[in-house]
C-alpha cells in the first residue's frame, strides 16, 4: 500500500518539479533580457530651446553632446556651461524613469 501511495506521488512531484524549473527559466530569461536592456541603454534631451542634446548612458555617463554653433556664439560661458549642465541633469532623469518603467514592466510580467 506505501509503494502505491509512493508511485502515485512521484509523478505529481516530478511535475511539481518540472513547473517550478520552467517558471525558474521563464523568470531568468526575463531578468536576462532586463540586464541587456539596461546595459545598452542611452537617453537623450534637449535643452528647452534645443540649442543643446545631451546623451547619457546606463550609468548617468555623458556619452554625446551636441551644441548649436548659434549657442556657441551667442550665449556667455556661463550660460552655455549652465545649460549644458541642465540638459544633462534632464537626460539622466530620464535615464533613472526608464529604468524605473523597464524594472516596473519586468515585475508586472511576473505577475503575470
Amino acid at each position: 500500500m506505501t509503494e502505491t501511495t509512493d508511485q502515485a506521488a512521484d509523478p505529481n512531484l516530478r511535475n511539481d518539479l518540472e513547473d517550478i524549473y520552467g517558471r525558474y527559466e521563464e523568470l531568468r530569461s526575463g531578468v536576462d533580457e532586463l540586464q541587456r536592456s539596461v546595459a545598452t541603454m542611452q537617453v537623450s534631451a534637449e535643452s528647452e530651446t534645443g540649442e543643446i542634446r545631451a546623451t547619457v548612458d546606463a550609468d548617468g555617463l555623458l556619452i554625446d553632446l551636441r551644441l548649436n554653433p548659434d549657442a556657441c556664439r551667442e550665449w556667455s560661458p556661463e550660460t552655455l556651461a549652465r545649460v549644458i549642465v541642465e540638459t544633462v541633469q534632464h537626460a539622466s532623469a530620464g535615464k533613472s524613469r526608464q529604468i524605473e518603467q523597464l524594472v516596473t514592466n519586468h515585475r508586472s510580467n511576473e505577475d503575470a
